[in-house]
């Protein structure tokens, strides 16, 4: 019998080791110091699960973990946050995933990943009931891993639509990856399409958010969000574009802020909002991701997001 949820994650679930804060990058031979380094639950889907988690939303969790040290850290906190396991696979011969997270002041954050066991044919596990028993399933950082492949998410939003589930993607734009023509072929079944505008500039090879949207759209996608960092994001559909700037927070880290985002506008959905109250949630959901260290320290409670929504304001602007 599938697990009940509100929403299946899809994608990878790492473990992020996470750096706080350095003056610049160390040169060849060099040494810096940090404050801190942390072990943390990482990786595309386990952030948005965790945070949907979070906001009382019941989730489960699709991917792989192998049989190890980090496996069963990983275990243990997807547990505690209380992710569903049901579709966690665990690998007895291939690692669990690992990302080294550096952060740098004033810079953009910097990855470096061995995807371990997100590589194995998982998704093969991931049944038309485990997603016809939900009302969203997302696949998060596509591209990063070869599972999920193209096939896999074909198959997996094929039976989301005949369900009418809402049906959600973000990615990861690896150079040299055929990501072109892999998201022609997934964006007709997709919903909303999350990329942020460095991986839209990949894809597209324009510059501007508006144009980006707008390319990205014309692949088959419903709803397109780019998001743009500090600079806020743009969303365009067929009742034309809106753009709306970010919530003004002090800026500690932003790695998971774009999974922090879905996971705020899959809350703000599963609750009725439209579109407009859907990307109010997620840019105050990725505000609050970013005033700490690693993907999921700053993920908020119901009531501290209530309790953000009351000291921030955000308007939309015309495009």
């Amino acid at each position: 019998m599938a697990v009940e949820h509100d929403v299946l994650c899809v994608g990878a679930v790492v473990a992020d080791l996470v750096a706080h804060p350095v003056s610049r990058l160390p040169e060849a031979g060099e040494s810096a110091r940090t404050g801190g380094v942390e072990l943390q639950v990482g990786g595309c889907a386990a952030n948005a699960a965790v945070g949907l988690a979070r906001l009382g939303h019941r989730v489960s969790l699709a991917s792989s973990l192998g049989d190890d040290v980090l496996g069963r850290f990983l275990h243990d906190q997807l547990k505690r946050e209380r992710v569903g396991e049901s579709y966690l696979s665990t690998s007895a011969s291939t690692p669990t995933g690992a990302t080294l997270v550096i952060n740098v002041e004033d810079e953009d954050r910097r990855f470096i990943s061995a995807v371990g066991a997100n590589d194995d044919p998982w998704p093969e596990k991931i049944s038309s009931e485990a997603v016809a028993s939900a009302k969203v399933v997302s696949v998060h950082g596509f591209g990063l891993a070869r599972r999920p492949s193209v096939e896999d998410v074909e198959r997996i939003f094929t039976i989301a639509r005949e369900q009418e589930c809402l049906t959600l993607l973000d990615v990861i734009a690896v150079p040299g990856d055929d990501l072109v023509g892999a998201l022609k072929r997934i964006l007709p079944l997709t919903d909303v399409f999350m990329p942020n505008d460095d991986e839209g500039r990949r894809v597209t090879a324009l510059d501007d958010p508006v144009e980006q949207a707008a390319a990205l759209r014309d692949f088959g996608a419903e709803t397109v969000v780019v998001t743009c960092g500090e600079r806020g994001l743009v969303a365009v559909t067929g009742d034309g574009t809106l753009s709306l700037p970010a919530a003004g927070v002090e800026l500690v880290d932003s790695t998971g802020c774009g999974d922090a985002f879905a996971a705020g506008f899959l809350h703000a959905h599963l609750g009725g909002e439209d579109l407009e109250g859907c990307l109010k949630a997620g840019s105050f959901l990725g505000a609050a991701c970013v005033t700490a260290t690693g993907a999921i320290a700053g993920l908020p409670s119901v009531d501290q997001l209530e309790e953000f929504y009351r000291t921030h304001s955000l308007t939309f602007e015309e495009v």
